[in-house]
């Protein structure tokens, strides 16, 4: 789970908190019923921009569900291809969610972010990127395409399938 609290500060990060604490929490195993949960607990703060994925070794698939203004790839040594996030802010105002079912690259990695990072960013352009942890992966991610006016959050998942 990826959670951007709107906005900066302290209350941006209340918001992000509540966010993690209910995905801690929450019962359920799809994407978008963990949203709904978190979207819940949201209520009351600023709210933010959320994404939640669920990789599925055993399936070879990965189900993911955004909200707001984040971004999620999966990347293979030449590839990217984007997660769909829907429009709307978790905790305030959110379309009828859905959840994407993607099959997992072979080697590949999923790359969550939030508009800290500008997405014009290629697996290509980074050689060898994926030969490296999932946190050397999300430096580089973070030194390439960093928004230098804003706050940037980073998710990698790789090795689990």
């Amino acid at each position: 789970m990826l959670c951007d609290g709107l906005g900066h500060g302290p209350l941006a990060a209340l918001a992000a908190d509540a966010a993690v604490k209910a995905f801690r929490q929450s019962r359920m195993r799809r994407p978008d019923d963990l949203l709904r949960d978190i979207h819940t607990a949201l209520r009351g703060t600023r709210g933010g921009a959320v994404a939640v994925a669920r990789v599925e070794p055993a399936a070879q698939r990965l189900l993911y569900c955004g909200i707001g203004n984040v971004s999620g790839f999966l990347i293979g040594p030449d590839s990217r291809s984007g997660l769909m996030s829907a429009p709307g802010i978790v905790g305030q105002q959110m379309r009828s969610l859905r959840t994407f079912e993607l099959p997992l690259p072979e080697g590949g990695a999923l790359v969550m972010h939030s508009d800290g990072l500008s997405e014009r960013w290629a697996p290509q352009d980074m050689p060898g990127l994926l030969r490296h942890t999932p946190a050397v992966i999300a430096g580089q991610l973070l030194r390439e395409a960093a928004v230098r006016r804003d706050d940037a959050g980073i998710v990698v998942i790789k090795g689990a399938w």
